[in-house]
């Protein structure tokens, strides 16, 4: 394990409380997350005797890691982000219906005898509650531009597919990996149009002019390695971006040709209330959890 991890694991919240229960947001590059935050707000609110922590690990590192994790009794779960939510899935023993479909797990929920390692995708939740606030839930015959073809791209994709979504096309710098998730989702949903193509000024440009929603998975920071221009939006264009902090470029472009547009703060929170509830049985303090993210993001 990395010495991030075992720093994680031994950390003087926890060492207060050799007993105290631990969930962990295990992803890399991850150090500015405000999941402790939200998570640890509401797990206090409710006097629970869980301490929610980062586990911040390199590609190298994850097998070791999990390894780990899984001999520790204190941990009662994971939430898994990227670039590990396809890879955390061969150590499970089962999936929800939903998980299976879209082969991207952001929660693992792990049982006291450490026999049962269940994987579940809450990233759903959090781009249905999305879709609400953009006024596109209750509608049909819509397209969508997704940007991005890892784990976070997957759960947008079941989401608007089982939410009025007739087509979408999945942009990515790699094509190929686009084209590697396009199976799972043609065998669960036979009638829509899944379409691929590269991420690039003209595809992008040729795609949006069709386009109801953009949803961008790619992460702050990660180059683009083009002008993305929003200039042949039609008036109808919405844009969902995954991203909540610092105004992310792509937002930031959209909005000023006046699209409408929100930021990845609502679907953080839900698909964390989720989680909560998934691991605890108790409903989440949305209140609490998403004015925690209003305040610092």
């Amino acid at each position: 394990m990395s010495s991030k991890a075992f720093e994680l694991l031994n950390y003087s919240p926890i060492k207060q409380s050799r007993r105290k229960k631990l969930v962990l947001l295990l992803g890399s590059g991850i150090s500015k997350s405000l999941s402790p935050e939200i998570n640890n707000k509401a797990f206090r609110e409710l006097g629970l005797d869980i301490e929610y922590g980062l586990c911040d690990v390199t590609v190298d590192e994850f097998d070791s890691t999990v390894t780990q994790i899984l001999k520790d009794d204190r941990i009662i779960g994971l939430n898994v982000t990227i670039p590990f939510k396809e890879q955390i899935i061969r150590y499970t023993t089962e999936l929800d219906a939903i998980a299976k479909t879209v082969q991207a797990v952001n929660l693992v929920a792990i049982s006291s005898n450490r026999k049962k390692i269940a994987g579940y995708n809450t990233d759903i939740d959090g781009v249905i509650a999305s879709l609400s606030k953009l006024g596109l839930l209750g509608r049909s015959g819509l397209r969508a531009v997704i940007l991005g073809a890892g784990g976070a791209a997957r759960g947008c994709l079941y989401a608007i597919l089982t939410n009025g979504f007739d087509s979408a096309v999945i942009l990515n710098r790699n094509k190929k990996r686009a084209e590697e998730l396009v199976p799972d989702f043609a065998k669960r949903f036979p009638e829509k149009k899944i379409e691929t193509a590269g991420l690039n000024a003209s595809e992008f440009e040729l795609e949006l002019k069709s386009a109801d929603l953009v949803v961008n998975t790619i992460p702050f920071g990660a180059e683009l390695r083009f002008d993305l221009s929003f200039r042949s939006a039609p008036p109808r264009l919405k844009l969902l971006d995954l991203n909540y902090r610092r105004n992310p470029p792509v937002l930031r472009l959209a909005r000023r040709e006046g699209i409408s547009c929100i930021d990845g703060s609502l679907m953080l929170v839900e698909q964390a209330a989720r989680s909560f509830e998934i691991l605890t049985g108790i409903s989440a303090p949305r209140k609490t959890m998403l004015l925690a993210v209003k305040k610092r993001s």
